[in-house]
């Protein structure tokens, strides 16, 4: 039978059998016979209306059988049909090689992605825990620059304000005095044991003596303690004492301590043992020591609290010139009127009237407005 573009077409039964005596589909594709002519079979056939439809149709459905038949011969499953059973293996080792392949190759995917994973979480927390302490590293140093700078605002505050500085002064000046006397006290209470061994070397109570000697130690201690009292109040009230004061003073304390220096050490220094004057007279010399240490200190805190005073007075007057002069501008006080030209200020014993302070003070405060006023007009 022949087909639209002249190629002779063998009947379906015939065609399956000689399609399995090839090889395969490209083979029997190949010795298919081409009997048409190359300008025959390219020149379009034009419509006749006297052919059947019926053959058409007929030859239309022989060609579709025919590839079919081709379709099957070449699917995989034709073709596993026609291989020999070592192909049959070989394809199959192929394949199974090929799964075991894919195994592997997805088994190193995965263990990457898992170390991969790994590292990102470890890179992670590191990053996380260097940002906590970073934290902290900035909560501990804003705590610290809080804290300096308190003492900072309390060490400002010691410095400037003159309360603060007397305030200081004060205190230390009262811990180095209790501290002088609390030494002064250990040496008078060894003078005094080692007195009343010279008086008694028995140790016999019953002896006036015994007794004797404590009292007499006893009042020599407390009237150099009320003396070196006595000059600490005086330097914390700022009176600084004149010569005479204090050459009265340590004439009273020498003789306090030539005495005790006596009643300890005599009866060594009349034997000349030298050591034995040591061991007993060591207690006095460290007392007498204790006294000019703590007349020293005294008399440089009486000095330096009279500054902080006269210092905190001008501030005072300082601040009481300027309440004088608002009320001046607000005519609430009148000018003295014995002023001289170029003077403003009220009278001395009204601004002491209004103000409540000592003429002194209403004096510096008058001459200060008025020094003022001339300051202004020149």
């Amino acid at each position: 039978m022949s087909s639209t573009n002249g190629t002779t077409l063998s009947p379906a039964s015939d065609t399956t059998t000689q399609a399995s005596q090839v090889a395969g589909a490209g083979d029997y594709v190949r010795q298919m016979e081409d009997t048409a002519p190359l300008d025959v079979v390219d020149r379009p056939v034009p419509d006749r209306e006297d052919d059947d439809p019926r053959a058409v149709v007929r030859a239309l459905s022989e060609r579709v059988e025919v590839a079919e038949d081709v379709v099957k011969l070449t699917a995989r499953r034709a073709l596993i049909e026609h291989m020999t059973p070592a192909e049959v293996d070989a394809e199959r080792e192929v394949v199974q090689l090929g799964r075991e392949l894919d195994r592997e190759y997805t088994k190193w995917k995965v263990t990457r992605e898992l170390r991969a994973r790994k590292w990102r979480d470890r890179r992670g927390s590191w990053r996380r825990w260097l940002d906590e302490r970073a934290d902290v590293r900035d909560r501990n140093a804003t705590t610290s620059d809080q804290r300096w700078h308190l003492r900072a605002q309390r060490v400002r505050k010691r410095l400037t304000s003159l309360d603060a500085r007397t305030a200081t002064h004060i205190r230390s000046a009262t811990l180095w005095s209790n501290l002088l006397i609390a030494l002064m006290v250990v040496g008078l209470a060894y003078t005094g044991f080692v007195v009343q061994h010279n008086f008694v070397p028995s140790g016999d109570r019953s002896d006036p003596l015994w007794w004797l000697s404590l009292g007499l130690e006893a009042l020599a201690s407390v009237a150099l303690m009320a003396l070196m009292r006595h000059d600490a109040r005086a330097a914390l009230a700022g009176i600084v004492r004149d010569d005479a004061d204090t050459r009265r003073a340590w004439l009273v304390k020498a003789g306090l301590l030539l005495a005790s220096l006596i009643a300890a050490a005599g009866p060594s220094i009349a034997a000349g043992d030298l050591m034995g004057v040591v061991r007993t007279g060591w207690a006095p010399v460290l007392v007498a020591a204790v006294l000019l240490i703590h007349d020293r200190i005294s008399r440089g805190d009486a000095q330096i609290l009279t500054k902080l005073h006269a210092e905190a007075d001008r501030s005072e007057l300082r601040d009481l010139v300027v309440i004088v002069e608002w009320a001046l501008a607000h005519e609430l006080v009148a000018p003295s009127q014995d002023n001289k030209p170029g003077e403003v200020a009220p009278s001395t014993s009204k601004i002491a009237s209004y103000f409540r302070v000592s003429k002194t003070n209403a004096a510096a405060v008058r001459a200060e407005i008025n020094a003022r006023a001339a300051a202004l007009t020149a």
